[in-house]
């Protein structure tokens, strides 16, 4: 399948050269709608069919291609500091760690990252990681951020929200696209993409490298983390009849400054019935290879480590079907997942125990909105999940939307989600145990971190929100939530008895972490953000953020127990102001504050951090071209976001970014 997807793209490529039509290109940037027509913007991950902002019944913020656009050459990472309730720290050069109300972590395992739908679930290490999938900003016509419990929509991992990233159609990409940024610290963006139709087919291929020093430093001296990477993409949308579409997606990543790669393909059926339903079928593959990887272990066998390469698989099948019945739109479906992990270690350190596993899972769901009045919407929704590993187990949701006034809106809601624990925190073992001579090391296994008696983690939430359009040029969003958290997972201390083979008749025991269900955490919050056009030519956009949450000493600390959760800021406060400065000239500045800046509050003393970005672009020849001066962390040299590596002396400052870009259409 993987030279599948490689011939995909090959294909794509070599249509571009040979049948491509000139293209006039077409600005619809969501930037140019009135906010009153942004209130009303279709959205599609709230309940997984078209539906607006307005209606949503869950929280729901959207990134604009505009907004992307304003925040120049940046990591897709970065984008969510622009969302209420969403953290971001960078941790390193190559690692963001992203969360959504209090659960922020390397992985991100609390929230459902999507792809225009299609998961990007990590089979082994679980959750997300952003920067190994291959996604230029200048695809994505939007993002949808839902914060807040979507398990019953969106499955297994979805307990404190979903980001979809949705791409562009192909027919809205042609022609060609050229790109470049450069600035200190190595940064260096590129890609070129091009685009054409053949009959009843449109197709976009895109290609690109992406490289920028890391900012880790140890003991005073710089610590290699750069990040360096080669990408390409494709997509083609075929279709088959009037109310008949087929997609095809694929898309290869290098990211060889880390040893890894991660290939994927994805084709998507769509077919509209007379009476207005709709089904959907979607087949789904990756694959990621990490090569050489080392793992470290604490306790006192620190000094040993394995070298394994890693090969992770996902395969999903899933149908859905969104009909109107009477007062009843509903949209119901099911899934088959397989995830398939294999390890070959390249030392006699065993990186999991077993080896090699599979984990096959189903699930069903339906959700159903009820108009009850022509301005009271109830949304009654179930999952049943069934995995190999933690077998059973389901999530629910009700929600109210009542529009008490024209174009103000109050939200209810309470939900049951969950997660199930990844294959590292179930199977990953610890180091082999010595014992003899040199040269003669006898021993065995002793299985550290991972549990494979691990329960999923769950969580019952309470949501309350308000959406309003207080005139044509100010809205103001509002949303306030509780959630319960039973059985999270943590790095316990955990006494292991091993008997070497030499002396016989003779045992001994040694400390090794160990994953278990640990805590039981309440989190409570207010979300507050304000849009405004004070006038045409100024965007002003605002939010504030306060969260509480309980044994947060604990959630940090390994001699209780440690998540791997960034703690994060009680209090953050965002502003963006954008000027059209003329017709062509636009300038951006986004403007970040929090009150924390350390997940290790034990270690190193938390302290504020502000953060101001800047953009000065102008557009040039009829629009087909762009030029761009910014800067990012423009208010410090470099500051703290994510502490430093735990059992280290290595502090990761983010240093200032100075950067020049130039894109043009042809």
């Amino acid at each position: 399948m993987k030279g599948t997807i490689l011939f995909f793209v090959f294909w794509l490529i070599i249509g571009a050269a040979v049948g491509a039509e000139e293209a006039v290109p077409v600005q619809t940037d969501l930037f140019e709608l009135p906010l009153e027509a942004l209130m009303e913007i279709e959205i599609t991950s709230s309940a997984r069919r078209p539906q607006s902002i307005s209606r949503a019944s869950r929280a729901v913020y959207i990134i604009t291609a505009e907004d992307i656009r304003q925040a120049g050459p940046t990591r897709i990472d970065d984008l969510f500091r622009l969302v209420p309730g969403m953290d971001v720290f960078q941790t390193k050069g190559l690692v963001s760690a992203v969360g959504s109300r209090g659960y922020v972590k390397w992985n991100n395992e609390r929230m459902q990252i999507l792809l225009d739908g299609r998961p990007l679930y990590d089979p082994y290490l679980g959750g997300a990681l952003f920067y190994l999938h291959p996604i230029f900003l200048e695809e994505i016509e939007r993002i949808e951020v839902i914060r807040g419990s979507a398990g019953v929509a969106w499955g297994v991992n979805a307990m404190n929200g979903v980001i979809n990233i949705i791409t562009k159609k192909a027919a809205d990409t042609q022609g060609g696209l050229a790109y470049a940024a450069a600035g200190n610290n190595d940064l260096v963006h590129s890609f070129l993409r091009y685009g054409g139709t053949a009959d009843n087919v449109s197709w976009r291929a895109m290609l690109g490298h992406l490289a920028n020093d890391g900012f880790a430093r140890e003991n005073g001296q710089r610590v290699l983390d750069d990040y360096r990477s080669f990408l390409s993409t494709g997509r083609a949308e075929v279709r088959l009849t009037e109310d008949s579409t087929l997609t095809l997606t694929g898309g290869h990543q290098n990211a060889y400054s880390n040893n890894e790669t991660l290939d994927y393909f994805n084709i998507q059926w769509e077919k509209r019935l007379e009476d207005g339903s709709v089904w959907q079928i979607r087949w789904t593959e990756s694959y990621i290879f990490r090569w050489d990887q080392t793992n470290y272990y604490s306790g006192s066998n620190n000094w040993l480590y394995n070298r394994a390469d890693i090969r992770s698989r996902e395969e999903i099948l899933e149908i859905q079907h969104n009909f109107q019945t009477g007062r009843h739109n509903i949209v119901c479906g099911a899934d088959f997942t397989r995830d398939i992990y294999r390890s070959h270690p390249l030392n006699n350190q065993k990186n999991t125990v077993p080896e090699d596993f599979d984990n096959n899972q189903g699930s069903v769901f339906l959700e159903d909105e009820i108009t009850l009045a022509d301005n009271l919407w109830l949304t009654l929704g179930w999952r049943g999940h069934y995995n190999q590993l933690t077998h059973f187990d389901w999530a629910a949701n009700s929600a109210l939307v009542w529009e008490f006034t024209p174009k103000h809106f109050l939200r209810g809601a309470v939900a049951r989600s969950f997660r199930r624990p990844t294959l590292w925190q179930m199977f990953r073992c610890g180091p082999l145990k010595y014992e003899g001579s040199d040269g003669f090391p006898d021993g065995t296994i002793l299985i550290g971190e991972g549990n494979d008696s691990l329960d999923n983690e769950t969580m019952i939430s309470y949501e309350l929100g308000y959406r309003g359009q207080w005139a044509d040029n100010l809205s103001v969003n509002i949303e306030g939530y509780l959630n319960q958290d039973k059985d999270m997972m943590a790095l316990d201390k955990a006494l292991v008895q091993y008997t070497p083979t030499w002396p016989p008749d003779w045992s001994d025991t040694d400390w090794y972490d160990q994953w278990k269900n640990t805590y039981d955490v309440t989190t409570y919050g207010l979300e507050s953000s304000i849009e405004w056009e004070p006038t045409k030519w100024w965007l002003v956009r605002g939010f504030h953020t306060y969260l509480h949450q309980t044994r947060r000493n604990e959630l940090t600390n390994w001699r209780t127990g440690e998540t791997g959760i960034i703690l994060s800021p009680k209090h953050r406060v965002g502003l963006t102001n954008r000027f059209k400065l003329d017709e062509v000239t636009t300038l951006n500045t986004q403007l970040y504050w929090t009150d924390t800046a350390t997940p290790y509050l034990e270690y190193i003393p938390g302290k504020p951090f502000w953060r101001l970005d800047v953009r000065l672009a102008r557009r040039l020849w009829k629009d087909r071209a762009e030029i761009a001066v910014g800067a990012m962390n423009l208010l410090d040299r470099n500051h703290y976001e994510g502490g430093y590596d735990w059992g280290t002396s290595r502090y990761n400052e983010v240093p200032r970014q100075l950067y020049l870009e130039f894109s043009c259409r042809f």
